[in-house]
């Protein structure tokens, strides 16, 4: 990925001595695999899935990229299309939707009562390219019940090849660990049952 960041620089840089204006791109997770669900069914119990937090040098517009050990950089003409916490917890709770039937995964709204439904909150610490020629994911999510009391911390961390070099890849290889964490999430809440 080193290499082609290069050959872009030095393509935007030295192809023309008239001034241009920097082109954008702009990204958008892949949707896990979708299918419309025309009603909650009256047995399953909601899930309130909390907005993502992403750790600070994550929180920006353009995507991530990891140069060294010690060195990430962010984007400046790569961008997320739409706040990537916005997307993760869309994702996340659309994909639980379709990966499990124990609960009905709802994002938080100001009109939903929290009171007495479990809540799940995922804390993301990783999400970029590195130049291993790898996507990384990592962090941890969180189950409450739904008195609010903490039942279980799930460390996950999760490392997907890049196809090829590229932020279009980048961006692939992210969502497929997104679908790798889903799986892993809806193999547990299976196994969870709320307390009242």
């Amino acid at each position: 990925m080193r290499n082609w960041l290069m050959i872009l620089g030095g393509l935007l840089v030295g192809c023309s001595s008239q001034p241009t204006e920097p082109v954008s791109n702009t990204y958008l997770l892949p949707s896990g695999n979708q299918t419309v669900t025309s009603a909650i069914a009256t047995n399953q119990p909601l899930l309130v899935v909390r907005p993502v937090e992403m750790a600070e040098h994550l929180s920006g517009n353009g995507l991530v990229y990891q140069l060294s050990d010690t060195e990430v950089v962010q984007a400046q003409q790569n961008l997320w299309a739409e706040s990537i916490s916005e997307q993760l917890t869309r994702r996340i709770n659309n994909d639980l939707r379709q990966k499990q039937s124990r609960y009905w995964p709802t994002e938080l709204t100001p009109a939903l009562s929290t009171m007495g439904v479990p809540r799940l909150q995922v804390k993301v610490n990783q999400f970029n390219g590195h130049y291993t020629g790898v996507a990384k994911v990592s962090g941890e999510w969180l189950l409450l019940d739904a008195k609010g009391a903490l039942q279980g911390v799930y460390p996950f961390a999760f490392q997907v090849p890049l196809e090829r070099d590229g932020y279009d890849a980048q961006v692939k290889a992210l969502s497929e660990a997104i679908n790798r964490l889903t799986t892993q999430m809806a193999q547990r809440l299976s196994l969870f049952t709320t307390k009242t």
